[in-house]
């Protein structure tokens, strides 16, 4: 797994790649860690799903970890270029109302910074 990370406009943007599964996650946890220490509140994030190729309950569970961190703060998360796999899994998971997802990267940029 890989992840890239980028920022536009306050919006902080993980392009992820490969298999977000267990031990790669440890990886994935350090570089939300790093990344939500440089942030000022409130934290709003976009997952790139696009070159995903596989996700297990630990990828859900590192997802859900950053969640439970950044929404006291006022965070959001979105998500953008979920394959198949990946949605079947949020919605197993009955995480579709927390991670909202949006067909482009501009589109989940304006929805997190509540631009019409």
């Amino acid at each position: 797994m890989a992840i890239t990370v980028s920022e536009r406009e306050e919006v902080v943007i993980f392009r992820l790649s490969g298999r977000v599964i267990s031990p790669g996650i440890e990886e994935f946890s350090r570089t939300m860690e790093e990344a939500l220490a440089m942030l000022t509140p409130p934290p709003r994030l976009v997952f790139d799903f696009k070159e995903v190729t596989g996700m297990d309950s630990s990828g859900l569970g590192a997802l859900m970890k950053v969640y439970t961190e950044i929404h006291p703060q006022g965070g959001k998360i979105a998500v953008i270029n979920v394959n198949k796999h990946v949605k079947n899994l949020i919605v197993m998971a009955r995480l579709i109302t927390v991670f909202k997802n949006f067909e482009s990267e501009d589109d989940a940029v304006a929805a997190l910074l509540d631009h019409p």
